[in-house]
């Protein structure tokens, strides 16, 4: 059984590479185009909106504000001290391709990808670059980023059941980017015990049970790799907002501790350009990753008098 969902996952990233542009009511299987019932569409739609969890996260989506040293590695036109995103408006797509169809014709396979784009203000309050200038600004910089995430479901029949429905069996993380922007997260490196893993693209997909996890309390190290060595690098998860410590060299590292009750739980990666804090006359652009992770009790280390 796992073996046979590994691959259906696989199958159905061919699938992402093999579409072109947006298909919510067709799918190509040898050479034929089936279009599944309507009925297909809506569960798997009821699916998706039955999943929050797994569909949103929590954290990139904050609107918290949040403090800054403002200290910078290189040159300085404003010297940052808090910072928000204003959200104004959002929009949300969900594309739909159906792929291994049954003996009847009906698909087994869909991959979902959500799209949002959210559209409003970077804000900052800015001091002068000398610190003895108690003055401050605000500066609000149009935002304008799409957000992505990408599920997998199957259609089968649960034990002891006749009939075969939609269920969800796998996602990938969420990657949000700047429209237009350049500034890019390469890969991140995350370890910690029995963990050791370098992730170069969130939008692939995992099963359910085959994302990070971790044990209760368990100190997890990322470091993020990106094109640009004076990036600002924030740490994002539930209320904490931290800077990544920078080595200089376009990695930047920073430890969290996770969480000691098991259930799902997401962490972001937010990868700042040097002007979008530091110059007030730079346009915003960020990449950020978030990515999912479960604490499991069952990977707990057993505990000896």
């Amino acid at each position: 059984m796992k073996q046979r969902m590994w691959l259906s996952l696989v199958a159905l990233a061919a699938l992402a590479l093999a579409g072109c542009g947006k298909s919510t009511s067709s799918l190509q299987a040898g050479g034929d185009t089936l279009v599944p019932a309507g009925s297909d569409q809506a569960q798997v739609e009821s699916v998706v909106q039955n999943n929050p969890s797994y569909v949103d996260e929590d954290v990139w989506q904050s609107q918290q504000t949040d403090a800054f040293d403002g200290t910078s590695s290189g040159l300085a036109a404003i010297r940052p001290l808090r910072f928000w995103r204003n959200i104004t408006s959002v929009d949300r797509t969900m594309d739909t391709q159906f792929g291994a169809p049954d003996s009847m014709g009906r698909p087994t396979e869909a991959l979902v990808t959500v799209h949002k784009v959210f559209l409003g203000t970077f804000n900052i309050v800015a001091g002068s670059p000398d610190p003895s200038d108690t003055s401050r600004s605000l500066i609000r910089k149009p935002l304008d980023d799409l957000w992505t995430r990408k599920l997998a479901l199957r259609r089968f029949a649960l034990p002891g059941e006749r009939l075969s429905r939609w269920h969800l069996v796998g996602t990938s993380g969420v990657e949000v980017h700047t429209h237009g922007g350049t500034t890019m997260v390469v890969s991140l490196h995350v370890q910690s015990e029995g963990v050791d893993t370098t992730i170069t693209d969130p939008l692939q997909l995992q099963r359910l049970r085959r994302i990070l996890l971790f044990q209760p309390g368990a100190t997890v190290k990322v470091t993020v790799t990106t094109n640009a060595a004076d990036d600002v690098v924030l740490f994002y998860r539930n209320d904490s907002r931290r800077r990544f410590t920078s080595n200089g060299d376009g990695t930047f590292t920073f430890s969290f501790v996770t969480g000691q009750f098991p259930g799902l739980r997401h962490f972001a990666v937010d990868a700042l350009s040097h002007g979008t804090l530091f110059d007030d006359q730079a346009a915003y652009d960020s990449n950020a990753w978030v990515l999912p992770f479960a604490v499991d009790p069952a990977r707990a280390p057993v505990e000896t008098p």
